[in-house]
Parts: C-alpha cells; structure tokens; sequence
C-alpha cells in the first residue's frame, strides 16, 4: 500500500479551490455542455494556464447533465485576474447568450479560500489527483500520519 502527503508549494500562501459546474436543463443542451467542458479542459492542460496560476485541474461527470471541473489555483488575485480574460471571457459571454436564448442550461462556480496552515492530505495508493498532483510530496509517518496533526489540531 502506497501511502503519500502532499503539502502546498512555497509559492502558495492561501489556496484558491474553484468548483465550476455546467447543468443541462434539457437534451438539447449538452452537447453545448460538452463543448464548454472539453474547451476548458483543453485551456487547462496548456502551457498558458500554468503562466495565468493554475496549479492543477480535474474534470468531473456527476450524471448524464452535469458536468464541471475542480481546480486547484495558486491565488485568488490569479483566479480573478484570468477570469477578466480569454478564453473565460468568451465562454462566460457564450453561456450567458445560451441561457438568456433558449434558458436550458445551468452555470455555478463555488471557490474555496484555503490558507495554508489550513490544508492537509494524505493519498493511498491513488495516481496524482489533487494536491499530489502539484504538491510537495513526504511520507506520512510520525504525526504525519494522522490529519489532526497535520493540521496542528492535537487536543
């Protein structure tokens, strides 16, 4: 059994986690919900979205019409600042016509402001997802292997 921590970079003060979904309300819609998805999966695996903050992304597939992605960013100042520019612009102007035209999709973002003295982890036997995935790796022995003192929280 693989067991593995994982500790934010050095470069991240306060995580930034956003959760962004899509919901089709009707048949018709997903196609368009799949486009949208796959066009932000696409920006996520290039170069550009490193340079713009973001530290890792996972797509997610809850039921037939909904569909998101969980992104782990380096900052919310990085988060917002992209946002503000394309490809997002486009896509969030591309959602907003669809809905105020035939209102048969949903859109919903939640983020997450996570401090670093504030996170923890520990995977088993898990390929990189999550923070494993951009973090810093060790061996969760000692208080390490408990998530109470990974936190600092021993009663």
């Amino acid at each position: 059994m693989d067991r593995v921590t994982a500790t934010l970079p050095d470069s991240v003060a306060e995580l930034c986690l956003l959760r962004f979904g899509l919901v089709a309300r009707r048949w018709p819609a997903v196609p368009f919900l799949r486009r949208m998805c796959n066009g932000a999966v696409r920006w996520a695996n290039s170069p550009e979205s490193q340079e713009a903050g973001l530290l890792h992304s996972e797509s997610f597939r809850l039921a037939w019409n909904h569909a998101g992605l969980l992104q782990y960013w380096r900052s919310f100042a990085e988060l917002d600042a992209w946002s503000h520019r394309t490809p997002h612009s486009d896509w969030w102007r591309q959602i907003n016509d669809r809905i105020r035209r035939k209102g048969d999709i949903g859109v919903y973002h939640e983020t997450f402001l996570v401090p670093r003295s504030s996170y923890e982890s520990i995977f088993v036997n898990c390929p990189p997802v999550g923070g494993m995935a951009f973090g810093a790796l060790g061996a969760p022995t000692g208080k390490m292997t408990v998530s109470r003192d990974r936190l600092g929280r021993r009663g």
